[in-house]
């Protein structure tokens, strides 16, 4: 993996940084992301390049979960280093792993391991709902922008969209009086087609606030998706 290891002392990560290497990792090691992370200036994109944070023992929560909350989306593993034994193995969230700093190259081998095999299982969870759904779809005989409007607001989840976040996304322009009447008259069409199915509206209309997917007809779509999530390693 490319890992960015996160620290306040580099010179004191030199042994451990060493062992990830001999795993075949890439290791960025840094003491100032910790310092440049507040500034407005700072561009979390740079988080994007790595695959998983190591934060070292030597940083204080508070530091750490500030990193956190600036985060970018994304699957991206997060571990940390610890002194001692009071943590509880089976909870580790927000993190997905500890790694006790008297691991040796074996341990931090299965620790890594673990983290990167969950990592895929998630990455196949997610590719089989995707097909599941549009699967679905297809079989609904709606048309191509029914189709695009409904997978955008099951990917929204239980959030209701505006009207004119839909619109932009799916006609690629900005959400005029006429492209809300089309994304109006598409919704329409999908509740219409849709009645037989599913009796209330499928697309549900929030007055003022936007579009969001009747909980029958999402969870129709989603079928038993929570269950495919769930990946345990023992």
């Amino acid at each position: 993996m490319q890992l960015l290891l996160l620290t306040k002392v580099p010179l004191y990560e030199e042994d451990f940084e060493r062992q990830l290497k001999q795993l075949g990792n890439e290791v960025y090691c840094s003491s100032n992301v910790m310092t440049r992370v507040n500034k407005s200036s700072f561009d979390k994109n740079f988080f994007t390049q790595f695959e998983g944070i190591i934060f070292s023992e030597t940083l204080y929560d508070i530091d750490v979960y500030e990193v956190i909350n600036h985060l970018p989306e994304g699957n991206m593993k997060l571990f940390r280093r610890t002194m001692g034994s009071n943590y509880d193995i089976t909870k580790p969230e927000p993190f997905h792993a500890w790694i006790p700093v008297n691991s040796d190259l074996e341990r931090l081998r299965e620790i890594l391991l673990i983290a990167e095999l969950s990592n895929l299982a998630t990455k196949d969870a997610i590719h089989v709902q995707q097909v599941t759904v549009k699967q679905k779809l297809s079989e609904l005989n709606l048309k191509l922008k029914q189709k695009e409007i409904v997978y955008y607001l099951i990917q929204a989840g239980d959030r209701t969209v505006p009207r004119e976040e839909i619109s932009h996304q799916i006609w690629e322009k900005e959400p005029t009086k006429s492209v809300l009447a089309s994304l109006s008259k598409v919704v329409s069409k999908v509740n219409e087609k849709l009645e037989h199915k599913f009796g209330d509206d499928a697309i549900q209309t929030v007055w003022g606030q936007g579009y969001r997917l009747s909980k029958t007809f999402y969870d129709y779509l989603e079928n038993d998706f929570a269950d495919k999530q769930e990946f345990i390693i023992h």
